[in-house]
């Protein structure tokens, strides 16, 4: 067997392991050289390939065809670092790398074949295709072979992770966010999985990014405006528009702002969307990170698709013909950005006149009174056009007294928590407070028919059930073990305003 090339440091390997590598880097090499004789015949004869998708798509915009036949050898050429990268790493024996090439592997094959069943380049072009997907499934057969995977073992991570918490928690927060309070109804709860990439993966996100940093639960309403400024700001552009939802007639807009819409959605998001599900399940599982770095970065790369998903598909269809400016973009990009950093560098110092907490089950009735009245005030219901039934400017009157009451819960909030006596049963008590009342104006807001009127009482119901059987359970000190923290990790659930306690118990 020749010698190995310098950079190989892995331990000598037998023969026949060794030439099933030189393989799987061989056809690594064929594919890329396939992808970038495909883009450069693809620009040498750009002008055939444009005539022959004119032909095939008569009313298409040809100066869009052709910007996407210039953006082509890019991404070839950033692949084409990747591949070397990548293939001196899979000759040095790393793990990593061959984890890479397989999913590489599945990836452009299900790339090339969908380019090959679109037919979106002419029949000679495609010849250079198929070629590509052939070495492409040559590869995907190549890189599993046992004799390569042996050469590959797995080792194990010694670093901690709970995919049954990061789970629970891609799951929970689309279904408290749209299911709870009736906003996707029962004949339109097909449309979940749609939500669940962008609430699902971008509360994880947060979640696991507000954690590693230090944040409580300041932090994470902070980055849930965040959230809510992605999502309603430049997904679904609803901020902004004058006619999705209706939203541009609930109050006076400022500055093209749908204030009405904006104060309540923004203000839903952070709260119901993001912090209620993430300190409901770190009830269960303790605060430690659920998701090791590549699950943090695959989470929040999953998040962005779910925004452009729901861009391109709700828009469209609900808001035809509208695109917010560029200079609302920009702003809009500006404020998340601003909030992000305040959402993982700032810490709210505790209160400094702490006061005892009201017993637990007050406590819920304030949470589920104190969000009826906040929903109440601010979002249009029972035939209404405004808020609270006013009309014009008269609307800035319930919207600021939802502003007043959403103030009045911080602050409250955050004195009760800064005292000794605030345990894991007075957020917990909170949370399933908050959740009775929003489902509650969910019967009256948004269900408009007797199913779907059944459906949320009985949400109601059970959720009140639930949280007085849970809150019971930690007062009785039959907490469920938490995950083993992390190193520098908060390890219990506290509002991020003051300190942290243990449950009681």
């Amino acid at each position: 067997m020749p010698d190995p090339p310098r950079f190989y440091r892995r331990p000598m390997l037998p023969t026949h392991q060794h030439r099933a590598i030189r393989t799987v880097v061989a056809l690594l090499v064929a594919s890329l050289a396939l992808g970038v004789v495909f883009a450069v015949l693809t620009l040498l004869f750009r002008h055939d390939v444009l005539a022959y998708q004119l032909a095939r798509q008569p009313g298409a915009d040809p100066d869009e065809l052709s910007r996407t036949l210039w953006t082509r050898p890019i991404p070839v050429l950033v692949v084409a670092v990747l591949y070397v990268w990548v293939a001196r790493q899979l000759l040095a024996g790393r793990p990593r790398a061959y984890r890479r090439v397989r999913i590489v592997s599945v990836v452009g094959f299900v790339a090339i074949a969908w380019l090959v069943a679109s037919a979106a380049y002419p029949l000679w072009l495609r010849g250079v295709q198929v070629a590509q997907l052939a070495v492409l499934a040559a590869l995907i057969v190549a890189v599993n072979r046992p004799v390569v995977r042996a050469a590959f073992p797995k080792v194990a991570d010694p670093r901690p992770r709970n995919l049954r918490a990061a789970a629970l928690l891609a799951v929970l927060a689309p279904l408290v966010a749209e299911v709870s309070v009736g906003s996707t109804s029962l004949r339109e709860i097909w449309v979940i999985p749609l939500y669940v990439p962008i609430y699902g993966a971008g509360v994880l996100f947060i979640r696991e990014v507000v954690r590693r940093t230090g944040g409580g639960v300041v932090n994470l309403l902070v980055m849930g405006l965040a959230y809510g400024l992605v999502e309603e700001g430049l997904a679904l552009q609803s901020l902004t528009s004058r006619h999705l939802y209706g939203a541009a007639d609930w109050a006076p807009r400022l500055f093209g702002l749908n204030t009405a819409y904006a104060e309540a959605n923004l203000a839903y998001h952070a709260v119901f969307s993001v912090t209620i599900p993430i300190v409901l399940v770190e009830a269960r599982f303790g605060a430690a990170p659920y998701l090791r770095r590549g699950g943090v970065i695959g989470t929040g790369v999953v998040a962005l698709l779910g925004a452009a998903l729901l861009r391109i598909s709700v828009p469209p269809s609900e808001d035809p013909g509208y695109t917010m400016s560029l200079s609302a973009v920009l702003l809009t990009v500006a404020v998340v950005a601003a909030l992000v950093v305040v959402g993982l560098r700032v810490r709210v110092r505790p209160s400094v006149r702490p006061a005892g907490p009201p017993p637990v089950a007050a406590l819920a009735a304030l949470a589920t009174a104190a969000t009826f009245a906040f929903l109440g005030l601010v979002w249009p219901f029972a035939g209404a056009r405004q808020p609270l039934f006013t009309h014009g400017a008269w609307a800035l009157l319930p919207m600021t007294g939802a502003a007043l009451v959403a103030v009045a819960v911080f602050v409250a909030l955050r004195r009760w928590s800064a005292g000794p006596q605030w345990t894991l049963r007075h957020p917990l008590a909170a949370c399933f407070g908050a959740l009775v009342g929003h489902t509650a104006f969910g019967i009256v807001a948004h269900a408009d028919t007797l199913p779907d009127r059944g459906f949320l009482a009985v949400v109601a119901l059970v959720t009140a059930i639930a949280g007085a059987v849970i809150v019971k359970r930690i007062g009785d000190g039959r907490r469920a073990p938490a995950v083993p923290p992390a190193p520098g990790s908060v390890t219990t659930v506290s509002t991020g305003s003051g300190p942290a306690h243990p449950p009681a118990g």
